[in-house]
């Protein structure tokens, strides 16, 4: 087989040339493998079939101490070329291509050629997979003495499909908020979702990244000249990247691999503003921050688990100051309470209606107390609010929690399932989740041993049902949430539990 000028070019930039033997094709695919990506190629069509991304490394994946996820099959391949505008159409697909295989230290390639039923007019295309990364290149270009006539007023389109792996597993409770699956855009220095129902065209720069994600996943293409994102119906049609009218050479860079800030990097410092994406832009840099004490932590304990626990000892002993400040202000609320209460419920047993409104406004107005009085006690709470987003998002988001365990826990990035429920319970899904109910049995013995030097016994009672709402909420909230996040919050609970007690302790002494 000859390859052509063209052919022989690009194979001899990329390092040794050898043509494709019959040990080499299985099954009518060519194989185009590097550490993390492993590329499988139709000869029919000279088509991806299936995309295969590993972290750490597919040998890893394979020993069964890494993970993997493959995007596209036979009947939806993750990256297809079609030329639109043609009559009669021409399929791709029922080419027949020749291919030839090449290496350097840095990537590893397939070249396919094949001619079109046009006179004067042939395809080449070629795949690079990055021997080390989770990169894949793709040039295409259509080269005869026809070529610039067939193409002109035509363009050419490419379909990316993640698959059936990027789709996100079920998901019971609020943990379908974190386990979905969304298209996006990364340009401009920001990521912007596409909806499903999206009708015009986006207009995509040289340069920006388009794709789909999912939690910890992600298969993007980047255009190296003006693109056009065209709408498709339903959520699991694929992402259609049009390129312009009339050119003959088109190169696409692919990144299938984790949502990991290591791996983004090294592909495009720009693919890093997918991690933590859905966070205003100032709270990004804290859970970045958060992200780096905890694989320092990680490194100090030598257990992500353990360093989950350190985190959130950290966490609290850096927020000191500002829970001195909340404390505080929830004291000032609570003599305010208990100064007030007398009056109040003199008011409440002597007036109704409009008279007890304006007798507690002149209460109030006669003890030198806003009527907002209680905001303070939320105040105290809403400064240390971000941090607690920052580092739930973080958690959520954490790659190398993935198939972690710890003590009972399975899986750090799931729910932690101790047992298989009977029946599935709608909203609570399958499983018994043990950590969920010892965080609300830790926060329900911190607010009972809690006393206050200065509310009332009805004030007390009262405080603690509006508590005790606050943790039964809290449950439901958190019952499928990731055990990471769950083992968080309930040692930040126990250790406000230990210190409160170590404090009653000191203050008896």
């Amino acid at each position: 087989m000859r390859a052509g000028p063209l052919g022989v070019t690009l194979l001899c930039a990329m390092g040794a040339v050898s043509p494709v033997s019959a040990g080499e094709v299985q099954g009518g695919r060519v194989s185009v493998t590097g550490d993390r990506l492993a590329l499988a190629v139709a000869l029919d069509g000279a088509t991806p079939v299936e995309l295969r991304t590993c972290h750490p490394s597919c040998a890893s994946a394979d020993a069964g101490s890494g993970t993997f996820v493959r995007f596209g099959d036979a009947d939806h391949p993750p990256i297809r070329l079609i030329i639109r505008d043609v009559e009669p159409p021409i399929d791709l697909q029922r080419l027949r291509f020749a291919a030839e295989l090449a290496e350097n230290e840095r990537a590893r390639s397939a070249t396919f050629q094949a001619d079109l039923p046009v006179p004067g007019v042939r395809l080449v295309k070629s795949f690079e997979v990055s021997r080390d990364g989770y990169e894949v290149v793709m040039a295409a270009r259509l080269v005869g003495p026809n070529a610039a006539a067939f193409m002109s007023g035509r363009r050419l389109e490419l379909e990316l499909d993640a698959g059936r792996d990027l789709l996100p597993p079920p998901a019971a409770g609020f943990a379908a908020m974190l386990e979905r699956t969304s298209r996006v855009i990364v340009a401009g220095g920001a990521v912007r979702e596409v909806g499903d129902d999206r009708r015009e065209p986006t207009m995509l720069r040289a340069g920006d990244w388009a794709g789909s994600r999912s939690r910890f996943w992600t298969l993007l293409a980047r255009s190296d000249g003006a693109a056009a994102l065209e709408p498709r119906p339903g959520a699991t049609a694929p992402l259609a990247i049009s390129g312009e009218r009339g050119r003959l050479a088109w190169r696409y860079t692919f990144y299938a691999g984790p949502l990991e800030k290591g791996a983004l990097t090294r592909a495009d410092p720009e693919l890093v503003r997918l991690l933590f994406s859905g966070l205003w832009f100032w709270l990004r840099p804290l859970s970045f921050g958060l992200l780096f004490l905890l694989r320092g932590l990680t490194e100090l304990v030598g257990h992500p688990g353990a360093a989950i626990v350190a985190l959130a000892v950290s966490v609290k002993i850096l927020l000191l100051p500002l829970t001195t400040i909340a404390e505080r202000l929830q004291e000032q609320v609570n003599a305010t309470q208990a100064r007030l209460q007398p009056g109040i419920d003199a008011i409440k047993a002597a007036c109704r209606g409009e008279e007890r409104t304006r007798r507690t406004i002149a209460l109030y107005r006669e003890q030198g107390v806003h009527p907002l009085y209680t905001l303070k006690s939320l105040a105290g709470f809403m400064i240390q609010l971000p941090v607690f987003v920052a580092v739930f998002d973080m958690l959520a988001e954490d790659f190398d929690l993935q198939h972690v365990s710890f003590l009972w826990i399975r899986d750090l990035a799931r729910p932690d399932a101790l047992a298989r429920l009977p029946v599935c319970v709608p909203f609570f899904g399958c499983d018994l989740n043990l950590l969920p109910f010892l965080m609300s049995g830790v926060s329900l013995a911190t607010l009972l041993r809690f006393r206050s030097a200065v509310l009332t016994p009805p004030l007390v009672r009262r405080q603690r049902r509006n508590l005790m709402t606050i943790t039964a909420l809290f449950f439901l909230l958190f019952y499928t949430f990731p055990a990471s996040m769950v083992l968080y919050w309930t040692s930040t609970n126990s250790f406000q539990l230990l210190s409160q007690e170590l404090g009653r302790l000191w203050r008896r002494a």
